[in-house]
């Protein structure tokens, strides 16, 4: 009863989806689904009258009453089964929209999963992440999208089944429920049978298919290839992906195996039916209560009502296509968001247009600095038992620049995660110019940030650097602008497309970038994102891949071109932060009342510091020392 009851609820939300993404074309489809099954059961009844009648119309002659109504019938059969074709060439047509339109929605609801809710901290939870994957890789079968197509072919044979039963029902009613009965009895065990399966894939083997799946890609793919290679990995990656498609699929096959029983008793039970319906029949017929058009319009229902039956691939792939759907909805509902999107976010919105009179200001004086002000923050991460910030407090007014250095794991990135809103804080409070940036929008659009892992998008030039500027991402001097205080200046030139040129070599016509070029581009993408309102300009650390000089030398363009902008940098080599106005260094506090003993230890100038003698200094003077001892060319100085 708990398969018959979801198996309902999925079809209910199959139909809420279908109407919600074309509900004209929907009620348009249900419709040429009834013509159809109203033409091929009027069909089966016209050509059961027209073998009835030939016996007579042949013994009277051309001209005769009987030779009429056998002409008669044979148009009316003749036009069933040429209307037939024709409504199904309609019906195929509005489908094709109602799948493209349903494709649309579905994809707007995943990519709502990763995008609506701000934070990230739902993508690095492992059980919503292995579901939405799930997710993500039943879209991409084939059955996910000819789900969609045949949901009107199988309501099609249902109610062409209907009208089978009805003229059954003429003859025998108990027989023909009995038939009918049979066939749905057998689906039924079907549907439960082939919808665990999918459920299974879905859920019980999730984690096991990923790992399958990047091991399987590791093999594959060029990342690994060079190591995969070197280290001999090859067979031992082998032996690893089979065991773990083994053991995901290991549910999966019990589960197929087991179910089988019911089904091959419900296919006993048919079979018995079925013959003595036909026995039934036969003996009938032989009576001469069953007349020869009757025999001829009973034999062809019979059979017809197979459509209450189990319909192979057709319902597999709607099985598949309902499986999915409803995992996307538990994963919508357990991030708090409705079961399907307003309808607003499915139709296609018009960029809006300038205001009038609106200055073309460049993207370094548009913006202003903001105030950014943490009081008793307190932070951990879900995988975690102790606090990564612990009562961390800090105020940076409005235009200052401020380096945050620190030991490994002291937080420094954790701290620009929040600043971004990110994540909430457990405790306290983060304001930027007064702001939440995990509630607001507005204050979030205000914070700039390069990550140390900061995106390569396979995407042009313009959109690398103009996804920082929001709404002014196609304006050609706020990029430009950008792209020359960060120094690539001349970059476009060099490329064979210019601005409009694919930064990936997988592409035609496309070409990637040298990791400095690519430093560069990032940059000019956080500057022009002042030209979009932001007030706070990060780089947490995406130069570690740079040599000293060029690290310091890229940190002091950035403080020279964002004069005004509260600008903050976290970088291990002291040395290129040194010109901040303002250096906080993180580390052990010795404080007793702190679980994880880290806070804010010294704030002030390099000079401040230095002077100071403490734990900055030690750390400065040691960086310096090993650069001095090695013969560098690249010494730190240390003034």
């Amino acid at each position: 009863m708990h398969r018959h009851t979801e198996t309902i609820r999925r079809y209910a939300l199959h139909a809420r989806l279908l109407w919600r993404a074309a509900p004209v074309h929907s009620v348009l489809n249900l419709l040429l689904v009834v013509a159809s099954a109203a033409t091929v059961t009027f069909g089966i009844v016209a050509t059961g009258q027209l073998v009835g009648t030939l016996p007579a119309a042949v013994k009277a002659g051309v001209g005769s009453a009987a030779a009429d109504r056998a002409w008669l019938w044979l148009a009316a059969a003749a036009a069933a089964y040429i209307l037939a074709p024709l409504i199904h060439a309609v019906h195929s047509a509005v489908t094709q929209v109602v799948s493209a339109r349903y494709l649309r929605l579905v994809f707007g609801m995943v990519a709502d999963v990763g995008t609506a809710p701000y934070g990230i901290a739902h993508l690095e939870d492992p059980e919503v992440a292995g579901r939405l994957d799930a997710v993500k890789r039943a879209m991409r079968d084939w059955t996910f999208v000819t789900g969609v197509d045949e949901t009107w072919n199988l309501l099609a044979n249902r109610l062409t089944g209907a009208g089978s039963l009805i003229v059954v029902a003429t003859w025998n009613w108990w027989a023909a429920l009995l038939a009918a009965g049979s066939y749905a009895l057998l689906a039924k065990v079907f549907v439960a049978w082939i919808g665990t399966i999918f459920d299974d894939l879905l859920e019980a083997t999730g984690n096991q298919r990923r790992q399958a799946s990047y091991v399987r890609d590791l093999m594959t793919g060029a990342p690994a290839a060079k190591e995969l290679r070197l280290f001999g990995m090859a067979d031992w990656l082998v032996h690893r992906y089979s065991t773990a498609w083994r053991d995901a699929m290991t549910v999966v096959w019990r589960n197929r195996y087991h179910n089988l029983r019911p089904i091959l008793v419900a296919c006993a039970i048919m079979l018995i039916v079925n013959a003595g319906v036909f026995a039934l029949l036969a003996r009938d017929a032989s009576a001469g209560t069953v007349s020869l058009a009757s025999l001829v319009t009973l034999v062809q229902a019979l059979l017809a009502l197979e459509a209450f039956g189990p319909l192979g691939d057709n319902q597999s792939a709607l099985a598949r296509n309902t499986s999915a759907t409803t995992m996307l909805i538990a994963v919508r509902d357990r991030l708090g968001l409705p079961d399907l999107p307003p309808p607003s976010r499915t139709e296609a919105v018009e960029p809006t247009e300038p205001v009038a009179g609106t200055p073309d200001l460049s993207p370094v004086t548009r913006g202003r600095g903001a105030e950014i002000d943490l009081r008793d923050v307190t932070f951990h991460y879900p995988t975690r038992d102790e606090p990564t910030v612990e009562r961390l407090s800090l105020h940076i007014p409005a235009g200052q620049s401020v380096a945050v250095v620190g030991v490994n794991g002291a937080g420094k990135s954790t701290l620009i995660k929040l600043l971004c809103g990110l994540y909430p804080p457990d405790a306290g409070t983060i304001r930027i110019d007064g702001g939440d940036p995990s509630a607001d929008e507005a204050t979030r659009n205000r914070v700039a940030v390069i990550f140390q892992d900061f995106v390569r998008y396979h995407l042009p030039l313009r959109d690398n650097v103009g996804f920082g500027a929001h709404e002014r991402h196609e304006d050609d001097a706020v990029l430009a602008k950008a792209l020359d205080d960060a120094g690539g200046t001349t970059l476009p030139d060099r490329l064979e497309h210019g601005w409009d040129t694919v930064l990936s070599a997988e592409y035609a016509g496309g070409t990637d970038l040298s990791g400095g070029q690519w430093q560069r581009v990032a940059l000019a993408r956080a500057l022009a994102a002042v030209a979009g309102g932001a007030g706070v300009l990060v780089l947490d650390e995406p130069t570690a891949a740079l040599d000293v000089r060029a690290e310091a030398a890229l940190f002091d363009r950035f403080l020279d071109v964002t004069q005004g902008m509260t600008t903050l940098l976290v970088s291990h080599r002291l040395s290129s932060v040194r010109h901040a106005d303002r250096i906080v260094v993180i580390g052990p506090t010795n404080d007793p009342t702190r679980t994880t003993g880290t806070g804010i230890i010294e704030d002030g100038s390099h000079e401040e510091l230095m002077a100071a003698g403490g734990a900055y200094a030690r750390m400065f003077s040691l960086q310096a020392s090993r650069f001095a001892a090695a013969g560098s060319s690249e010494t730190v100085d240390q003034r």
